[in-house]
């Protein structure tokens, strides 16, 4: 069996119209998980009504980096890694 560690987590809402205080929760959640497993977080391709929506309820998402799209959050995950030795994996959920 291979060991693998993830050096980042990118977590893609396009297709997310609207965000109710449940899923903001479950993001700001698994945000913070991954962090504190030591990885980098982006969260990319947020539309502007569910950016509106999270700064009303109050939902911070403290140390997770913002991205347009999934090309722009790679470009940020490989970037803030340069020198480490990476390998690309992907999970859809």
């Amino acid at each position: 069996m291979k060991k693998t560690e993830a050096i980042g987590v990118l977590i893609d809402i396009t297709g997310m119209d609207i965000v109710d205080s449940f899923m903001a929760r479950v993001i700001n959640e698994t945000a913070n998980m991954a962090r504190i497993m030591g990885t980098e977080v982006v969260l990319c391709g947020m539309q502007p009504m569910v950016a509106l929506t999270l700064v009303e309820m109050g939902r911070e998402l403290i140390g997770v980096q913002t991205a347009l799209n999934l090309g722009k959050g790679l470009d940020k995950i490989l970037s803030s890694t340069k020198g480490r030795r990476t390998s690309l994996h992907s999970q859809v959920l």
